[in-house]
């Protein structure tokens, strides 16, 4: 990319903090692109040599949405792009993600796939493979590297290029919920008719979590389905509703207990849901650690679930602190 195209971006990546993973994503980025601009939103304040063209911004404990939108309107780029702390770039994504403007120009936003690196962790390993299977991410092709450029439904935030000027007058993500902000804004720009495009060139490679920050992941999902099914209905928020009903149906037991019927027609559902666990994990298994896959599955499969029911009952700052980065 040439220094002039390259001052055609901003990336703007939210953290709680600057740690490890935030240092190996700047210093990934500065290894392809010495000239953007990059806007750091963190909870507290950093030093950051001014020399490195990056600029700090302290928010306090805000959520995700909250901070990009704020780095969103201090930006005077013609792109901005969105990438995780823990998520880092092995080439120049940045270079596919030009092209493709250039290419199309009705295309306003492009994203690529988040691919997981790779772990001796076998934790890290078995939730990269349950995140290829649909019930956990709903559009997979979005795991896979290649060369196709298609319009798709749905772009993950984590690996996101959009036009500043459509950013700002869409109304930017949703800045009052914790997790899932991006499916705000997906649901306004395709109400607007814009089209989403993915570039599968253009991919980062995202961390992967162990099983218990997964779970707190799949848990955290759930409990914002109810928020989004109501307030902005779509294909996604729809399936992140759906995500939960698993755990919903165990919770029906006490309802069809005294009824013989009702209770053969439950133990039936029961069994092919139990069968599917069992095969999923089968699917998923690697190195022999079929109990782990099991697990993995159910913690899979249940988490939304009891996300949204723990919802109805604790505060949103409760559920905000379970949601931490790992």
């Amino acid at each position: 990319m040439q220094k002039k195209d390259q001052k055609k971006f901003t990336i703007i990546i939210p953290s709680k903090i600057f740690d490890d993973n935030l240092e190996n994503c700047i210093k990934s980025i500065r290894k392809y692109y010495k000239l953007i601009k990059i806007i750091l939103v963190l909870d507290k304040k950093k030093k950051i040599d001014k020399n490195k063209n990056i600029k700090v911004v302290t928010t306090g404990s805000k959520t995700i949405g909250y901070k990009r939108n704020l780095a969103a309107k201090l930006t005077n780029s013609k792109f901005i792009t969105f990438i995780d702390s823990d998520a880092f770039p092995k080439h120049k994504w940045l270079d596919s993600v030009l092209k493709s403007f250039k290419k199309f120009e009705d295309i306003k936003i492009i994203g690529g796939p988040n691919l997981s690196p790779s772990s001796k962790e076998i934790e890290k390993q078995l939730v990269a493979r349950v995140r290829n299977l649909p019930f956990v991410t709903f559009d997979t092709f979005i795991k896979k590297r290649g060369i196709i450029e298609k319009t798709v439904n749905f772009l993950p935030a984590c690996n996101f290029t959009i036009n500043r000027e459509t950013y700002l007058k869409i109304g930017g993500m949703v800045d009052d919920i914790y997790s899932g902000e991006e499916m705000a804004l997906i649901k306004k720009l395709k109400d607007k008719n814009y089209k989403l495009l993915l570039n599968c060139k253009s991919y980062v490679y995202h961390k992967e979590r162990n099983f218990k920050h997964f779970f707190r992941q799949r848990f955290i999902y759930g409990s914002t389905a109810l928020y989004y099914i109501f307030k902005y209905p779509c294909r996604e928020t729809f399936f992140l509703f759906f995500s939960t009903f698993p755990f919903l149906y165990l919770l029906a037991f006490p309802v069809v207990l005294y009824n013989s019927f009702f209770l053969k027609i439950y133990f039936s559902i029961l069994i092919i849901l139990f069968v599917f666990c069992i095969l999923c994990a089968v699917k998923i298994n690697l190195k022999n650690n079929f109990f782990k896959s099991f697990k993995l599955i159910i913690l899979s499969v249940f988490g939304p679930g009891i996300g949204l029911a723990s919802s109805l009952f604790l505060n949103k700052n409760k559920m905000k602190k379970l949601y931490t980065q790992k």
